[in-house]
């Protein structure tokens, strides 16, 4: 059995999508953002999984303080025994995907809650 994360970490690529995000000033720090990207990618089926390669940007208990995400994974995805690793998994892919819509087709974080 894998042993789950204590911290979220962004891989160098989703560290610089990050920023280029930030830059939009929709999202008024990083871990708002974060959140928005994790939610974005459950919306958008992407499977639970682990991300390689991460440097520590939170601690989880920081960026889930009340423990209402780890229960939406644990609900949701009921076989994930690493919940933490698998929002660290949602955050990295759902900011690959936000970037693509936000920065690079240039829509809003409206337009992707359509």
């Amino acid at each position: 059995m894998d042993q789950d994360r204590r911290s979220i970490g962004l891989s160098a690529e989703s560290q610089r999508l990050m920023e280029e995000i930030l830059n939009k000033d929709w999202f008024n720090e990083a871990q708002e953002a974060a959140r928005f990207s994790m939610a974005y990618a459950i919306k958008a089926d992407v499977t639970p999984g682990a991300t390689p390669g991460v440097d520590t940007r939170w601690a989880s208990g920081l960026f889930d303080p009340t423990g209402e995400i780890v229960s939406l994974v644990n609900a949701l995805y009921p076989e994930v025994t690493t919940p933490v690793r698998a929002i660290e998994n949602f955050v990295n892919e759902g900011l690959r995907l936000v970037h693509e819509r936000l920065v690079v087709r240039g829509e809003t974080p409206a337009d992707l809650l359509r």
